[in-house]
């Protein structure tokens, strides 16, 4: 072997290694990396070699020298990497670390990088880049001290036996193995990493492919996998189809790539196969989407070569046997309240603007727009890259104003880097370059399917795309998930939701305008949901109760949508069929308030005045009910007026028996209509047999008779109407009943059985997160807490209850306000104002959750 160069000045004659065997140069860090230094001499010496390490000998040399001389009489060199760059000399330009590198060209060198090393100083991560790209030498990731002396001493084995026993020049023809060496480090991807490498390590899976959308990251992924696979193989290849168009250049790409030239008349792929025959490779095919007819020819190859592997990157799935698909979801996003730090797309955004931007930070005023920011971007790469890359001229809250005004717009954000691939330059261009692949009846599927607020079900998919056509919905929704444009996710129910990310469904709905299909696609959307809205308003009174509300839940946004878009389009009728039958879905939710406006602008539409009568009166009512909820009981009273009179002169027993009930809580307290009203209101409910709305007019009828003070009237009512509302498996309206049945408890002076039922009842709170069933709770918990004389926690109660109830925007029912009222003032009387004051706002500070904890415990 001949010996690297010697440094002017150096004496190898006289600075001796200690002995004269086959030796070994270990190069790294002192401090840092002693145990691994210690490590990999002993596996050396295991192997009858001699470790030459820096601090083995006598020193009355200046270190330059002796290192240099060490290394000039060894035979294998040995670097270990870390996090530190190293010590860098008075006169000199670079660390000894890197000066050992560079003086060991031409000698066997085995490179370990230790993985991961969050904390490595740019100058080593740029020196392991620049030794990667000259090529001739790849570094190995190790965890710890005994896995890396593991595969030294392995390396060394087949270093010594491959090529210094037997060298063995490459198969004629073979170009070198080459991956591209990215610019930036990846970020997370951890999981996926695992998996793609662990079925890498498995010879009996021959044929990996990543899948996912544009910009997703694959291509990183495939470049990390076929990193950590890469020691231990006779070589790795990496072909590039980004530029190839025609299925038939495959194989001369391949072969490209490979080193094989043509020969005679042999088919390309075969000429490879018998170069890779026998040997264990690994061949990376990037981008094979838009020539994924190319890929039987690929078979070839694990045809006629057992131990070579192929990983590919694409847009769609193979459908070849023995594939194994890896699907690459959108990086972690931060959920609201959670640390916005730790989450990777937050990490990757921070990561990219820093290139950007060197000054910028992750503070407490952008760390919520960058959360807020990469939520709306769904976590997608490439997106949040884009966005990132802008922070120099638009700091993260005027981007994310940006993105509130036209999504749109993020589509045409461009990458400022000039070497960036022109398929993603944009992200409209990254999409477009899946559109593209599809064929008609993908194209419209997924315009049509664009209309889709928060993704779809299989039944909405046929109504929404079929467009009356003969486009099979089933095939051409499974053709859209194999090219990653959209993608099926667990609903919990065993019917999954078809969702597309909201950048993909920005583009697919400009493409639905573009198509002319806007307004007859919207139509059968909305009107399939107000049909699905009327079967779950029966549904949500009988056993599949729970299973319509987790539908309802999926449904939200669209519901919410398909009202606005019937609104904004002057479609009346359609915007009461979407909300009556769902009433007590809507307030269970917490959306009175949204559906109060909602309701107002239904009524100002010019096509309200053509409504049915049945949906006119359901409209007044909601109207009126929705004034009360809000605070303004006067306004609903000439309303409710001539709702009760409809109801009656058509007989509409529903209606009628709500529209009384509601009439009952314009009234003051101790009006003695309240109870009449109330009373006749629930006989017409029985008669309409909604056993549901009879529960919740028994709620209406025990609340009036707490404040009236007859508690045996308010156990009565209220129990059997709890019994009601859990025969219709609404845990929320039995939570409220059973709050009611606590306060009865302890204005009959039992604190204990008022525990128990608050208890009982805030474990149907929590479980159905209802924000105004826990203000109600903490009203009842104040007014225990002040039975047992802790007044400043009963007004921390009291205050967190305020705050949630402003929180949502809606106000008490009459009697519980008389009652509330009564709680205020014996507080005042025992604390004072200020001081009750101070700890009402104290429990506002604490929020409703934590103050129900408290008073629990």
């Amino acid at each position: 072997m001949g010996a690297p160069a010697r440094a002017a000045g150096t004496s190898p004659a006289t600075i001796a290694t200690p002995d004269r065997r086959l030796r070994v140069f270990v190069s790294s860090t002192l401090e840092e990396l002693a145990a691994e230094r210690r490590a990999v001499r002993d596996a050396v010496a295991r192997l009858r070699l001699t470790p030459v390490m820096f601090e083995l000998g006598a020193r009355p040399h200046p270190p330059r020298d002796l290192y240099r001389a060490y290394l000039a009489q060894s035979e294998v060199f040995v670097g270990i990497y870390g996090d530190r760059y190293g010590w860098v000399g008075p006169d000199m330009e670079v660390s000894g670390l890197e000066d050992e590198i560079d003086l060991s060209a031409g000698m066997p060198r085995l490179l370990y990088v230790r993985t991961p090393a969050p904390g490595r100083d740019p100058r080593l991560a740029r020196l392991l880049e620049r030794v990667q790209a000259e090529g001739g030498v790849s570094t190995t990731p190790y965890g710890d001290p005994a896995e890396l002396a593991e595969r030294v001493a392995d390396d060394l084995a087949v270093l010594l036996s491959e090529r210094f026993a037997r060298p063995a020049a490459a198969p004629p023809g073979l170009a070198a193995g080459w991956l591209p060496t990215p610019p930036t480090p990846m970020v997370d991807r951890t999981a996926e990493l695992a998996t793609v490498t662990g079925l890498l390590a498995d010879p009996a899976v021959r044929l990996v492919v990543l899948t996912g959308p544009g910009g997703i990251g694959k291509t990183r992924l495939a470049l990390a996998a076929a990193a950590a696979a890469e020691p231990g193989r006779d070589g790795t290849w990496f072909v590039d189809l980004a530029a190839v168009r025609d299925p038939a250049d495959v194989p001369a790409a391949v072969a490209e790539a490979v080193g094989v030239s043509a020969e005679g008349s042999r088919p390309l792929l075969e000429l490879v196969a018998d170069r890779l025959a026998g040997r264990s490779a690994l061949v990376v095919v990037d981008n094979l989407e838009q020539v994924a007819a190319a890929a039987p020819d690929l078979a070839v190859l694990l045809a006629r070569c057992p131990r070579t592997q192929l990983l590919v990157t694409s847009r769609t799935v193979l459908r070849l046997r023995g594939e194994h698909d890896v699907p690459i979801e959108p990086l972690g996003t931060p959920a609201p309240g959670e640390d916005a730090a730790v989450a990777p797309a937050v990490e990757l955004f921070v990561a990219r603007a820093r290139q950007a931007d060197p000054s910028f930070r992750l503070t407490g005023a952008t760390a919520g727009p960058v959360a807020e920011l990469v939520r709306r971007l769904d976590g997608l790469p490439l997106a949040v890259e884009l966005a990132a890359a802008r922070v120099r001229t638009l700091p993260p809250r005027l981007l994310l104003a940006r993105l509130d005004r036209a999504l749109d717009r993020a589509l045409d954000m461009g990458d400022p880097d000039v070497d960036v691939p022109d398929r993603q330059r944009t992200l409209r261009t990254t999409i477009a370059w899946s559109h593209d692949l599809l064929d008609e009846d993908g194209r419209a599927l997924l315009a049509r399917l664009s209309v889709c607020a928060d993704g779809c079900t299989l039944d909405t998919a046929e109504v929404v795309g079929a467009d009356g056509g003969d486009l099979d919905v089933v095939e051409t929704l499974s053709a859209l998930v194999g090219h990653s444009l959209v993608t099926p996710t667990d609903t919990g129910d065993g019917e999954p939701r078809f969702r597309m990310l909201e950048l993909v469904r920005t583009f697919a709905a400009e493409r639905l305008r573009e198509r002319g299909e806007e307004e007859p696609t919207r139509t059968r959307w909305a009107q399939h949901l107000a049909e699905l809205g009327a079967e779950a308003g029966t549904g949500l009174a009988g056993p599949a109760a729970r299973l319509w509300r987790a539908r309802l839940d999926a449904e939200t946004a669209d519901l919410r949508a398909a009202l606005r878009w019937a609104v904004a389009t002057d479609r009346a009728e359609l915007a009461v069929r979407l909300t009556a039958p769902l009433v007590r879905w809507w307030w269970a939710r917490g959306l009175l308030p949204d559906m109060a406006t909602l309701a107002e602008q239904t009524a100002a539409l010019p096509s309200a005045a053509a409504l049915p009568p049945d949906l006119a009166g359901r409209l007044a009512w909601a109207r009126a009910a929705l004034r009360i909820a809000v605070g303004t009981p006067d306004r609903a009273v000439p309303l409710l007026d001539g709702v009760v009179d409809d109801a009656r002169g058509r007989d509409d027993a529903w209606l009628l028996g709500h529209a009384l009930g509601a009439r009952a809580m314009t009234l003051t307290p101790g009006d003695p209509d309240v109870v009449a009203l109330l009373d006749e209101g629930l006989a017409h409910l029985r008669r309409s047999g909604d056993g549901w709305s009879v529960a919740f007019s028994g709620m209406l009828r025990g609340a009036v008779a707490l404040a009236g003070g007859d508690l045996a009237a308010a156990e009565r009512v209220a129990g059997e109407a709890r019994d009601l509302a859990a025969a219709a498996a609404d845990d929320q309206l039995a939570a409220l009943l059973t709050d009611a049945l606590g306060l009865a408890a302890l204005l009959a002076g039992d604190l204990p059985r008022a525990r128990a039922r608050l208890q009982e009842a805030a474990a149907l709170h929590r479980s159905t997160r209802d924000l105004e069933g826990v203000a109600s709770c903490l009203e009842v918990l104040a007014a225990l807490a002040l039975a047992e004389e802790r007044t400043a926690a009963a007004a921390r109660f009291a205050g967190a209850a305020d705050a949630a109830r402003a929180g949502l925007g809606v106000a008490r029912w009459s009697p519980n306000q008389a009652l509330a009222d009564r709680l205020r003032e014996a507080l005042r009387a025992a604390m004072g104002d200020d001081e009750e004051r101070r700890a009402r706002a104290a429990g506002a500070a604490l929020g409703p959750w934590a103050a129900l904890d408290e008073a629990l415990a």
